[in-house]
């Protein structure tokens, strides 16, 4: 018997291949099958009868249904019972049903149900959609053709347009999020999925006011890694992460660590698309830059300005700049960016086949796994003296953006040449700007190595560390090791390169013996900048450096 590791579906036969995802099936004894999923076969409220899972993770189960009098396929996602009882998760998850409805846009997932399982678990019905994911598309051609690419970006744009004219930031916008599907005679239609940690009005500041931030972070903008206000041009940067890594196959920013990725994208320009690239993207570059800047006030304040230089671009015009900083203007059209490539959708896979090919090809269903899955990072930011944390209230949301009334999106056409008037000299670009001096650190080290180290109270590490250097006053450095003393030293703008501690070992007489370590705050080191660096840490996949929101 052989089992599909993606929908959990088994064979008598010798297949290799899943039929239904294109997964590779492996062997199992019965004595390994899994045990069956008691919903399996149920009907729900009388008309949905569940099928098959097809994906889980965290708190909740994805399942393909099937609408009993209609015969039409359907998706539903469910909380597992424990997480049903928890007030906060239900209205987290009915906030995502609610957002993506309340949107009404062609370009986002449509929920269409929500109600309850006979054992109380929550759950809410989606359209099903065959397709694959725009991290998919990248991962299999390493970036996405400009053709293809111009017209998934100005579909993701007026669907978040019509998000944000109603209030609804998105704030975990990724390619994991963004589905391309066939429907009529686009290849490339697209579905914006998971509003699960939308800041949606009022609901969403209730959520958020204990100062937790949600994102994932090679996706998020320097005010949401810091716990600061967010709005539309949140949701702008994060498309421009997303515009940089379609065009050359890469994030402007990564790094080891979590917080090694925050600081970057708070404190470091990113590199130059064509710099990584080799190729000119024209205009194109700079429309990524100015929505990657560190200030929102320099980034395109809508999605609706976003669309209108795009269209500009697609066409074979030029856009302004505004004189940005380290920006130079764009001497080339679109059409003479790079070389013509072929469509995605008709690339003919080299060699017989394998499992890129298959996942390129075959049916993917979307799963859209409770609180935006793994990948998506939630920590708790420290609060003032008042005990006011800084994560954004009702009173300050901002209002609605309205939306342009759009035509809806068709296939791109072929992009043509833009041409050069040859009497007129491209200006020259503008020096860039001297980088910032480097901040000093401090070497923590321990004997021995490996204690936890808190600055002014929050997790930064285990020694050895570099954290930075206050520029005035003190901090309190505290070195945390089990079965050890805690020690606990001071740091000003006069203290050397090096501070060494050693620390005690508890002894049966002292007082600490039964004293239990309290857990470390995580997050941003409130106003100090930038956050502290650890090495050498090991190298890990991007996906497991973030936290799942629902499993802690």
């Amino acid at each position: 018997m052989r089992i599909c590791p993606q929908c959990g579906t088994r064979f008598e036969e010798a297949i290799q291949f899943c039929p239904h995802d294109g997964s590779p099936t492996y062997e199992v004894e019965s004595r390994q099958e899994p045990p069956e999923d008691p919903l399996l076969g149920l009907v729900i409220d009388g008309r949905y009868r569940i099928e098959k899972q097809i994906g889980e993770g965290g708190m909740g189960v994805v399942y393909m249904a099937t609408h009993t009098v209609l015969q039409k396929k359907l998706a539903l996602k469910v909380l597992r019972g424990d997480s049903s009882k928890d007030a906060e998760v239900v209205q987290r998850f009915m906030q995502e049903a609610q957002a993506a409805t309340s949107i009404g846009h062609q370009n986002i997932i449509d929920i269409s149900d929500f109600g309850r399982l006979p054992d109380g678990a929550v759950y809410f019905v989606m359209e099903y959609l065959e397709g694959t994911s725009l991290s998919e598309m990248i991962a299999t051609g390493g970036s996405v053709p400009i053709q293809t690419a111009v017209h998934v970006i100005r579909q993701i744009a007026s669907a978040l347009e019509a998000a944000h004219s109603r209030g609804i930031v998105h704030r975990d916008l990724k390619p994991d999020n963004i589905f391309a599907i066939k429907q009529g005679a686009d290849p490339s239609f697209v579905k914006v999925l998971d509003f699960g940690v939308a800041k949606v009005g009022g609901a969403a500041s209730k959520l958020t006011k204990t100062g937790m931030v949600f994102g994932t972070p090679h996706y998020m903008s320097p005010e949401q890694a810091a716990g600061h206000t967010v709005d539309q041009r949140t949701d702008v940067y994060a498309l421009g992460v997303i515009m940089y890594e379609m065009f050359t196959g890469k994030v402007p920013f990564d790094a080891d660590t979590f917080m090694g990725i925050l600081s970057k994208h708070m404190f470091e320009a990113p590199p130059r698309p064509t710099d990584i690239k080799g190729a000119a993207l024209g205009p194109l570059e700079g429309m990524i830059l100015r929505s990657l800047e560190k200030n929102s006030d320099a980034r395109y304040q809508s999605m609706g300005e976003l669309i209108a230089d795009l269209d500009t671009v697609a066409a074979g015009g030029q856009i302004a700049m505004g004189g940005r900083p380290g920006v130079a203007p764009p001497t080339t059209g679109l059409a003479d960016a790079l070389e013509p490539s072929a469509s995605y959708a008709t690339a003919e896979p080299s060699g017989g086949g394998g499992k890129g090919v298959v996942l390129a090809l075959a049916a993917v269903l979307v799963l859209l796994l409770v609180g935006g899955g793994v990948g998506t990072a939630v920590f708790v930011l420290t609060a003032d003296d008042d005990g006011q944390a800084s994560a954004q209230t009702e009173d300050d949301r901002p209002p609605p953006i309205a939306a342009q009334p759009r035509e809806p999106v068709a296939p791109p056409p072929p992009i043509g040449v833009a041409t050069q008037p040859t009497d007129v000299q491209p200006p020259p670009p503008p020096t860039a700007p001297p980088a910032p001096p480097p901040v000093p650190q401090v070497s923590i080290v321990s004997d021995p190595p490996g204690a936890e180290v808190l600055l002014d109270g929050v997790m930064v590490g285990n020694t050895p560390v570099d954290v930075p250097r206050p520029a005035s006053g003190t901090q309190t450095v505290t070195l945390r090791l089990r079965g050890h003393e805690e020690s606990t030293v001071q740091i000003s703008p006069q203290t050397g390169d090096s501070v060494s501690l050693t620390l005690e070992q508890v002894t049966s007489r002292s007082s600490t013996r039964h004293r239990p370590i309290p857990p470390p705050v995580v997050g941003p080191i409130g106003s100090t900048p930038p956050p502290p660096i650890v090495r050498p840490p090991p190298t890990r996949p991007r996906t497991s450096e973030v936290v799942d929101p629902w499993a802690q």
